[in-house]
């Protein structure tokens, strides 16, 4: 890791950085010891959690998703030795406490990373220009991937008098940017109906083989004239073709020279639907609007009748998350230790269900109290979620790993 070119600092650094190294003062029940392709779920603070697991667990982590506090004003649930309120604390104030929260957690979420693991971290407004300053610092900035823009609702309603604010975001940070494998994902139904040709090799569309862009400082290796089949001479109608001639000439299969409307020569490359043996994959875009928090909702709705928790996240923006970075049927572990109800749960059983992979997942949820008569703590509903969605899966025939529960225990 390559130092920060810049240092976020605010009262209390000190003190939150030496708490990734303090003794956690606590201890698993029952006794823990890693074993793959196993689903775990701990109830307890997650920086003592993180703690605990990292002999374990050190590089290890294929991807990290985390969904924390986004430190709008409320109650802040992850107060750990920062006592006071974040209630009513002026905005300076509030933000050093949100910095000294996430800190330690941040420095001990990377230490779990793979050399080829990625990190999401969704946000919103309130702290996005500090995640993202704390992140380039311990990841450093050359391991920045993208900022995910979110649009998180479709529907007009109560917010900031100037603007309605309908996104959030998700940074995502390459443990190493050189060891991270490209992301991907399949092509939409729209994008596969666009391959309307055939040959002996299947469905393709044609992509004009005249690069475009600007007309300065051509290739001189990109310009040269292509024969018709009227043997007449095509001149590049852009600032240079595609391939060098070389390249070209290697695979003329792929070339297509047709007239067009105006009777001219037009050429073509073939972008056949099907590569390598498989569907062409694409690479996905920075904004993300096939879901909202109102799908969110509904999943918690369908699964215990009533919303438990506030906006919990849909569970597909994260399964295509994982989906990006992890291979068609992969074991690659996936945490989260701001699990929340435990969206990520389902999103990584569901996606096993899909691809028929064997990804297993790595929650922590705090045991802080809830006003609900059934389930006392978060941490019972994260639990209760992810069993309820084992089950469903089990009755549509798919085969879930099973999944172990662990709780912390103060040291007497």
């Amino acid at each position: 890791m390559l130092p920060s070119a810049t240092r976020l600092l605010w009262p209390g650094r000190a003190s939150s950085e030496k708490e990734a190294s303090d003794n956690p003062g606590c201890f698993l029940e029952p006794s823990f010891h890693y074993e793959p392709r196993t689903h775990l779920f701990f109830e307890g603070d997650n920086l003592a959690v993180l703690k605990l697991l990292l002999p374990e667990l050190s590089e290890k982590i294929r991807v990290l998703y985390i969904d924390p506090p986004y430190n709008t004003g409320n109650r802040m649930l992850y107060h750990d030795r920062f006592r006071k309120d974040a209630q009513g604390l002026s905005g300076t104030d509030r933000h050093d406490h949100w910095l000294s929260m996430i800190y330690p957690r941040l420095l001990l979420g990377h230490r779990l990373l793979r050399r080829d693991g990625v990190l999401f971290a969704s946000i919103d407004d309130n702290e996005v220009h500090h995640l993202r300053s704390l992140l380039d610092e311990i990841f450093g900035e050359e391991n920045f991937v993208s900022m995910i823009t979110w649009r998180k609702k479709v529907v007009r309603g109560r917010g900031n008098r100037h603007i309605l604010p309908q996104t959030e975001y998700i940074l995502v940070y390459a443990r190493e940017i050189g060891a991270l494998p490209p992301f991907s994902e399949p092509l939409s139904p729209a994008m596969q109906r666009e391959y309307l040709h055939h040959d002996d090799h299947g469905p393709f569309k044609k992509i004009p083989f005249a690069k475009s862009g600007t007309r300065q400082s051509p290739r001189p290796n990109l310009v040269y004239p292509i024969e018709a089949p009227d043997k007449t001479r095509i001149e590049c109608p852009t600032h240079q073709w595609r391939w060098s001639r070389e390249t070209f000439e290697r695979r003329a299969n792929e070339i297509l020279i047709e007239r067009n409307r105006n009777g001219r020569w037009s050429v073509y490359t073939k972008q056949y639907l099907k590569q390598d043996g498989g569907m062409r994959q694409r690479t996905p875009e920075s904004y993300y609007d096939r879901v909202t928090t109102t799908d969110g909702t509904k999943e918690m709705k369908d699964l215990f009748g009533e919303v438990l928790l506030d906006f919990p996240k849909p569970s597909r923006l994260i399964r295509d998350l994982i989906k990006w970075a992890t291979p068609h049927g992969s074991s690659d572990p996936v945490m989260d230790f701001f699990a929340g109800s435990g969206t990520t749960g389902q999103a990584v059983m569901e996606l096993n269900m899909e691809d028929g992979g064997a990804r297993p997942f790595i929650l922590v949820e705090t045991a802080n109290p809830t006003p609900h008569p059934g389930f006392p703590t978060i941490g019972s509903i994260c639990r209760e979620r992810i069993n309820r969605c084992r089950d469903r899966l089990v009755k549509e025939g798919g085969t879930p790993l099973s999944i172990k529960e662990f709780r912390t225990v103060p040291v007497s």
